[in-house]
């Protein structure tokens, strides 16, 4: 049951994938990519080698649009590149899930450390005695990262994601195209900047902060199955 639901889930996410980049959401002259979102959770949420496919799915869904319904923008021919459209999106997710897991690890270490020592001067004496009895060491596993702090470790990785997409989209495209001519439109240091703009510093801010919380309802939603 639980394995089905899990399956299900991931179904539905990689569906809204889709369906999110044929919904471009403009905000004044700048366009978001809500399809991070999807791939966000799917990464914070499921493990490296299904992240993979959420993040192949938003670049094969980026490539397909570039020869379809966007295939009159000007940068359409630079996302008709599998390089700049697909490549990026697949390295995302391995950022996102990375990050949220070393952060993880980091707090649950320093969290089990803490309950070492506090266990160490309660009851210091009668550990002793259980060592030299040859006794298992009564020392707690750390338990899982409260509900605030797995909300921040994931807030951090969406930022570092985000990151990720916008530094590896434009690294690319600066890469392949910097300083040639595609459709009239020279790919120039002020291109890019152009290509930055509002869209990065709106989705800075906006993952980070709406991601968390879809993340901890998908989680809970599959521990219950």
């Amino acid at each position: 049951m639980k394995k089905s639901k899990r399956i299900a889930i991931l179904a539905l996410l990689l569906a809204l994938t889709i369906i999110l980049s044929l919904i471009p959401v403009r905000v004044s002259s700048a366009t978001l990519a809500l399809t991070l979102l999807p791939v966000f959770v799917i990464a914070l949420t499921q493990d490296v080698v299904t992240g993979l496919l959420g993040g192949l799915v938003m670049g094969l869904t980026s490539l397909v649009m570039a020869f379809t319904l966007n295939a009159g923008s000007p940068t359409s021919p630079i996302f008709q590149n599998p390089l700049v459209s697909v490549l990026p999106r697949l390295l995302v997710p391995l950022v996102v899930f990375g990050v949220m897991k070393g952060f993880s690890s980091v707090a649950l270490r320093i969290r089990a450390k803490r309950a070492e020592k506090g266990l160490a001067s309660d009851d210091e004496s009668e550990e002793k005695s259980l060592c030299k009895e040859g006794l298992p060491d009564k020392t707690p596993s750390a338990p899982p990262l409260p509900r605030l702090l797995q909300a921040v470790a994931d807030g951090l990785a969406c930022v570092c994601g985000v990151l990720a997409n916008t530094g590896l989209v434009l690294g690319m495209m600066w890469a392949i195209y910097g300083g040639k001519s595609v459709n009239d439109t020279l790919i120039s240091p002020e291109f890019m900047s152009a290509m930055l703009s509002i869209n990065f510093v709106i989705e800075i801010v906006v993952f980070p902060l709406i991601t968390p919380p879809i993340a901890y309802a998908v989680r809970k939603s599959v521990s219950r199955a």
